[in-house]
């Protein structure tokens, strides 16, 4: 089916959203203008800056910061939207700080080709394996999260360990981490993040974002995976593109079994967790589909207008080709380092967290996004990478039902478009 090319999203957005989202946008221009328009990332190159939250609701910023804030920022704090107010508050350490006191926790963890190497233990016989690092929020040290190593692709459903047992080996990687690292960490057990492999599911050229793949992946079922945002190289090459860890060959739409696109080393990145399909003969498009189920009638698709920063507090939506469309999903932290199932750590993730459901098991490669222009358009934010927080699927849908159980999820890593673009020289296909 053709997606339609205008109309009302298919999610009726009310006044009130509508409203959050255009002082989000207003909070966002601040920010940029704080920053430079940096990257989350790239924010460690300023001077003492530790991390920016936002709150639409209250058209409010907090600043984290450790030292005197440079006139620069003054300037612009000087000069804010009616309405806008910004709170700074001292921060231990500057995420230049944080930053470096990461790559030397993840020299002691990691091998070739980004490989996490296991930690010997002397609490447990299982080694332990990290499977996050960021900067804390309030800049106050790093953020770890371990669990037991049991290979690429295996993680333990449950603790299985007593709460005993469990906090002495809490402490003892804390003291590992905190002698590597040189800085405070706050460390937690939590297991390996899980890659979300595994209408939209008929998609007709030039291709959209948030349409069902079948992937190269063979075994007990058909892999399931989405596109993400249509892209286009410095040769002019329009692809499409989805999550690396989906697999590597050719992609066919899930449903009809249509070829959308190859993947080639030229057009991918593990550590980005991206690749853009090379569609051959065909192009991809400029839209994103916003229906709200994964077999939505309507074929309802929006133009992408542009690319932003995140920064937490911000609201985002998920467009995934298994579950469909979700909102409500608010960026809790930005710059975390996180390991997938395949074992290749992703250094630069930001991670968003919904009350409900965020995405489903097979949404991997998907639009993150947030609306622009009233809710008519929608700005590019990231591609879904791996998920965490079970939840009750609460009558959500997926497209592979048949074949398995919808597994739902309140939290969604994704790697930020503008890391994408900038990592592969590639430009957004816009509106």
């Amino acid at each position: 089916m053709t997606p339609n090319a205008v109309g009302v999203s298919a999610r009726e957005m009310s006044l009130q959203d509508i409203k959050l989202m255009n002082d989000q946008a207003v909070l966002d221009k601040v920010v940029d203008q704080i920053t430079g328009g940096r990257s989350e990332s790239d924010r460690a190159q300023i001077p003492g800056f530790s991390e920016v939250e936002v709150n639409a609701a209250q058209k409010r910023i907090v600043l984290h910061w450790k030292g005197d804030v440079p006139g620069s920022v003054k300037k612009v704090l000087a000069n804010l939207p009616q309405g806008v107010s910004v709170q700074i508050v001292p921060a231990k350490y500057s995420k230049a700080e944080l930053h470096a006191a990461r790559d030397k926790l993840l020299a002691a963890n990691t091998s070739g080709g980004g490989k996490q190497r296991a930690l010997a233990s002397n609490v447990t016989s299982t080694a332990t394996r990290i499977t996050s690092i960021a900067p804390a929020v309030d800049g106050s040290g790093l953020d770890v999260t371990y669990d037991e190593d049991r290979g690429t692709g295996q993680r333990d459903t449950r603790d299985p360990l007593v709460p005993t047992v469990r906090q002495n080996k809490t402490r003892e990687v804390k003291s590992i981490a905190d002698a590597v690292a040189g800085v405070d960490t706050h460390v937690s057990y939590q297991p390996l993040s899980v890659d979300a492999q595994k209408t939209r599911q008929y998609d007709t050229p030039s291709w959209y974002g948030g349409a069902g793949l079948r992937t190269p992946h063979t075994g007990q079922y058909y892999g399931i995976c989405s596109t993400g945002f249509g892209v286009t190289r410095q040769d002019g090459k329009k692809l499409i593109t989805t999550a690396y860890h989906c697999g590597q060959g050719t992609f066919t739409t899930f449903g009809g079994n249509l070829f959308v696109g190859s993947t080639s080393t030229q057009n991918e990145s593990s550590t980005d967790d991206i690749s853009g399909l090379d569609p051959g003969s065909n192009s991809s498009g400029n839209r994103i589909y916003d229906g709200s189920g994964p077999d939505d009638p309507s074929g309802f698709a929006k133009v992408v207008s542009g690319w932003g920063n995140n920064n937490v507090g911000d609201q985002v939506c998920t467009s995934g080709a298994n579950s469909g469309i979700h909102c409500g999903i608010y960026i809790q932290q930005t710059d975390i380092g996180v390991t997938g199932e395949n074992g290749i750590y992703r250094p630069d993730v930001d991670f968003a967290v919904s009350n409900s459901v965020a995405v489903a098991n097979g949404d991997s490669g998907g639009p993150v996004f947030t609306g622009a222009n009233g809710w008519t358009t929608d700005q590019a934010r990231g591609e879904i990478t791996a998920l965490d927080y079970t939840t009750d699927c609460a009558g959500t849908v997926t497209a592979d039902a048949w074949e398995r159980p919808a597994w739902c999820l309140r939290g969604v890593y994704y790697v930020p478009i503008g890391k994408i673009l900038s990592d592969m020289k590639w430009t957004l296909n816009t509106g």
